[in-house]
């Protein structure tokens, strides 16, 4: 598709997946450099991303380092050359094991742990591989999905792994339950409820003689406070790169770069139909907005049309619209492309490689 670089919006076809390089920029830049003032690595989620392309890009902009969520996205990066990784998850069973011990051959690569038998699985396929694997004791702070009780818990299975002949590099504690809370003071409180048992716990692992190399957490919707936190050495922020319209409600800070391209394809006298529905923008956060019409609201997403109530707005069948989703992350998963976009005009065609990928 490299024809429809240099192209103008306007001679787009409908639906497409655009992403605007300006706004990525800016939010790149004020992530970037807050993490510096800060004194904190600022690790950017490929999660929210799934494309190569995209974070080759942030990579040349300073974003050294990259998590995942899954081991296929692990992978994609390090087809890319981007080889500092964390999956910020548990890796389990014979068929991940082996495909994680050849990542590790290529890639400095670091999983997560909370069970004793994932620890010694690990343990065994990584030497019947010769590699060496880097691993966190995930925390539960306070979300209750993955991770250990902060304390003694976390502290025993840092002295399995190394007795399991891994290298324990320290802790994860990922507060996901506060990143869309739009209650500044009870986010704030929470957040740093959960620093203090993450911090805490690094204190007594390192008071029983074992070195914590890595504690991080956070995410777009809390960094503020992880970063500069004393024993917090990175943050773990994605959405920021991108945005959408329910992450934009509590961090405003940030643009919301990716949009998805429309045509207006029916016209009644208060509302619209445009050609891209629930396959093409995700709607589990809730619905999207109109960008740059603020008269004009989405009120229902069906597969392939999204129907706009208009009060009266100028929108004339073949028009086009930007729709800015409510979940930056499965909006990407849908589309197998991006159109990197720039003052209007397709700067790049981009593969999103891990999109509609579950392993």
């Amino acid at each position: 598709m490299a024809s429809l670089v240099g192209q103008p919006l306007e001679a787009l076809d409908t639906p497409q997946l655009l992403l605007d390089l300006d706004i990525i920029d800016a939010n790149l830049r004020r992530m970037f450099d807050a993490g510096e003032k800060r004194g904190v690595a600022v690790r950017t989620h490929f999660k929210s991303l799934k494309c190569a392309g995209l974070a080759r890009y942030i990579h040349a902009r300073g974003g050294r380092t990259f998590l995942c969520a899954k081991l296929n996205e692990a992978e994609v990066l390090a087809d890319a050359g981007l080889t500092d990784i964390l999956i910020a998850n548990q890796i389990v069973g014979s068929i991940k094991m082996r495909r994680l011990a050849e990542l590790a051959k290529r890639a400095q690569v670091r999983v997560c742990v909370d069970q004793p038998a994932n620890v010694e699985e690990l343990s065994a396929a990584m030497q019947q591989a010769g590699v060496t694997l880097g691993v966190l004791v995930e925390v539960d702070i306070g979300m209750a999905r993955c991770g250990v009780a902060a304390g003694e818990p976390a502290l025993a299975l840092a002295k399995l792994i190394a007795q399991q002949g891994l290298r324990f590099d320290g802790l994860q504690g990922y507060d996901g339950h506060l990143q869309l809370l739009d209650k500044a003071d009870e986010k704030r409180t929470k957040a740093m409820e959960g620093l203090a048992q993450l911090v805490g716990t690094r204190r007594l692992i390192e008071k029983a003689g074992i070195p914590v190399r890595v504690v991080t957490g956070a995410g777009t919707g809390t960094w503020e406070y992880a970063a500069g936190y004393d024993g917090v050495t990175e943050i773990q922020p994605g959405s920021f790169v991108l945005m959408d319209c329910a992450y934009h409600a509590v961090r405003p800070e940030f643009g919301c770069a990716l949009t998805i391209l429309s045509s207006v394809i029916s016209r009644r006298p208060t509302w619209y139909v445009l050609d891209a529905g629930s396959k093409a923008i995700s709607k589990d956060f809730g619905a999207p907005v109109i960008k740059d019409h603020a008269r004009e609201n989405v009120v229902k997403l069906s597969e392939e049309h999204a129907k706009v109530e208009c009060d009266g707005a100028d929108a004339k069948v073949g028009e086009q619209r930007e729709v800015i989703p409510a979940h930056c992350c499965a909006t990407m998963n849908l589309h197998r492309q991006c159109l990197g976009v720039r003052k209007g005009k397709v700067e790049v065609v981009w593969p999103i490689e891990a999109s509609g990928r579950y392993d």
